[in-house]
């Protein structure tokens, strides 16, 4: 009988566990968010208000990648993934992550508690060799927002100071180029077509489709190539280039992956609303101030 009752009641306690433990990591991903936001702000007082590099590919160039490397695999967990995973020095170190300097080598802001890839163990710290950790970087940048150098918008590699605000390329479903029609952020004063607020910087992605550290929207069309997270009870971590951050709840399962995805297409006005709320916070159209 005793047994009994405490199978009941462990029955009625683990699903409020388990929403507590929810919350918990959703709070945990808002705090993720906030202190990414500031040390995104200090690096632009440093730097003529200009966001900090972000080019949509994993280069390790010094000074030319707000987080460097590539965080793709481990799903299923344990499956193995690239270097970047598990490689905590494109976190910490300013030669890869120029916003470094601004967290105190606090690289676990980069990570959802949700998310469950683990790894080896890649850096250069010879005593963590062979050791099991954590994913470092669940993490991505809206393409639509950072910038870029002269060399590397002319269709080169990277050199010279990124001045010019990135051409979040996925975001016509290739080839986009700045302004021509979705407006894209180098600079927080690039913010006078749409308020701050309205854009999402700094994102949780999902594990089955990140690999570098930006977030590629597509707004001119109801279908995504890389995908925010479903980690918080179907929600997401998002947070503003204002400062602020929230979680934001999907009405759909169209950002929920079981396997590695490609230019999956919403479907039914359910899918169709997520997408839009993806695309309208990622950048607007400067012809009709809206997506697509």
């Amino acid at each position: 009988m005793v047994i009994a009752i405490i199978a009941i009641l462990a029955a009625m306690l683990l699903p409020a566990l388990s929403k507590a433990k929810l919350r918990t990591q959703a709070i945990q991903c808002m705090n993720n968010g906030n202190q990414l936001l500031k040390a995104v702000h200090m690096y632009g007082g440093d730097n003529n208000d200009y966001f900090p590099p972000n080019p949509d590919d994993s280069n390790t160039t010094p000074g030319h990648n707000w987080c460097a490397g590539s965080a793709a695999g481990g799903m299923p967990p344990g499956t193995g993934g690239d270097t970047g995973m598990t490689n905590p020095d494109y976190l910490k170190d300013p030669k890869y992550c120029v916003i470094a300097p601004y967290l105190a080598g606090n690289y676990l802001v980069f990570k959802c508690p949700a998310d469950p890839r683990y790894g080896p163990y890649t850096g250069s710290d010879t005593s963590q060799r062979g050791k099991i950790i954590a994913a470092v970087r669940s993490i991505s940048m809206n393409q639509g927002v950072g910038t870029i150098c002269p060399a590397f918008n002319g269709g080169g590699g990277h050199a010279g100071r990124p001045t010019l605000p990135v051409n979040g390329p996925w975001l016509s479903g290739g080839g986009h180029r700045a302004g021509h029609p979705y407006a894209t952020f180098g600079r927080m004063s690039d913010f006078g077509f749409c308020s701050s607020s309205q854009i999402f910087l700094v994102v949780d992605e999902n594990p089955w489709s990140i690999n570098d550290a930006a977030l590629a929207v597509i707004a001119a069309q109801h279908s995504a190539v890389d995908f925010p997270a479903d980690f918080h009870n179907k929600a997401c971590g998002f947070a503003f280039c204002d400062g602020h951050s929230e979680v934001h709840k999907w009405r759909s399962t169209f950002y929920h992956l079981v396997s590695g995805a490609y230019n999956k297409t919403a479907v039914g006005p359910d899918q169709i609303a997520d997408w839009y709320w993806v695309a309208s916070h990622s950048t607007k159209n400067i012809n009709t101030g809206n997506v697509p």
